[in-house]
């Protein structure tokens, strides 16, 4: 049996599972087992990452007949179809549940899975969320200007919390994102902006940060130009409320990336390794989209990001 029809049937039984747990917190198991496969895990490692989730006492899912009708619409009218049809109800929330549904999503169109699609659109709709944050209106500032006039308040104007609507709400947060540029080059200012906000921060949200942004990239080649450039648009006040709620810290200039591009790396195959034996699943997930990011943009800093995350670079207070 090959590695990829290992995945497809682990994958199958995870919908057993509930998406989240506590009501609150998201299911990473589906997310982790296709990242692992991505990384290049054996079949023995996927069926013990499962096997532990198995034991730990998840959740079961408590919406099984929705879900079985989004699977058969899913059989029926084929994998992009559904999601052409399902996605613009919820591209105005693509942060929801800090980026998990999304990121979900992606990951099960990268593996081609029907039942992860489903499950990962029906989640996205279940528990959709958008930020209290005015209706994006195009103007010609960046994220980075944004992330400058953010950083630059005084200190302790900023404190890390998982309050995203409470940061939302705030006045100086309102204020910053009046004007701000969406166009043809969104999809990359999120993507860079994400990688520097995760480099300077290197908190947990800005970790989603980065495995959001890959995600919407990838949902974004699923649906039509007007979906697209919906869902780009409502990304960039996300990120920019997301990376107040880490503490909205300097972003570093262009020279201090530029040295830590050319640091010594640690090769893509060390880090795979590395993130495959690690019990983290938010380690094999950042390192999985990080190398798979690297391999798109030829830039090195997802391998710092990478290696970083796996234990093989040093991780510093700050940048």
């Amino acid at each position: 049996m090959t590695a990829q029809s290992v995945l497809a049937r682990l994958l199958d039984d995870e919908l057993a599972f509930s998406p989240s747990y506590r009501g609150y917190f998201s299911n990473h198991l589906a997310m982790e087992l296709a990242a692992l496969q991505r990384l290049g895990a054996p079949d023995g490692v996927l069926r013990s990452v499962f096997d532990a989730h198995a034991r730990n006492g998840p959740e079961a899912r408590t919406d099984g007949e929705v879900l079985a009708e989004r699977l058969r619409e899913v059989a029926s009218d084929g994998i992009a179809a559904t999601v052409r049809d399902r996605a613009p109800a919820l591209v105005d929330a693509p942060g929801t549940a800090l980026f998990h549904p999304i990121i979900r999503l992606a990951y099960g169109l990268d593996v081609a899975h029907e039942g992860q699609v489903a499950a990962a659109l029906l989640d996205w709709e279940t528990r959709r969320h958008a930020l209290p944050v005015p209706e994006p209106s195009a103007g010609g500032r960046r994220l980075g200007d944004i992330a400058a006039v953010l950083s630059a308040r005084p200190a302790g104007t900023w404190h890390e919390t998982f309050d995203l609507d409470g940061t939302a709400r705030r006045p100086e947060l309102r204020e910053s994102l009046r004007d701000v540029a969406f166009d043809r080059g969104t999809l990359d200012d999120v993507s860079s902006f994400a990688i520097a906000a995760h480099i300077a921060a290197d908190h947990f949200i800005t970790l989603h940060l980065v495995t959001g942004a890959r995600a919407i990239r990838t949902v974004s080649e699923w649906v039509d130009d007007a979906t697209a450039a919906r869902l780009a648009a409502h990304a960039l006040p996300v990120m920019a409320v997301a990376y107040a709620a880490a503490g909205a810290p300097r972003l570093p200039g262009r020279a201090e990336l530029d040295a830590l591009r050319r640091t010594s790396l640690p090769s893509r195959e060390q880090i795979a390794e590395r993130a495959i034996a690690d019990l983290d699943a938010h380690v094999v997930k950042l390192a999985d989209v990080a190398l798979a990011e690297e391999e798109r943009t030829g830039d090195p800093l997802y391998r710092v990001a990478a290696g970083r995350v796996v234990g093989l670079l040093d991780r510093p207070a700050a940048v």
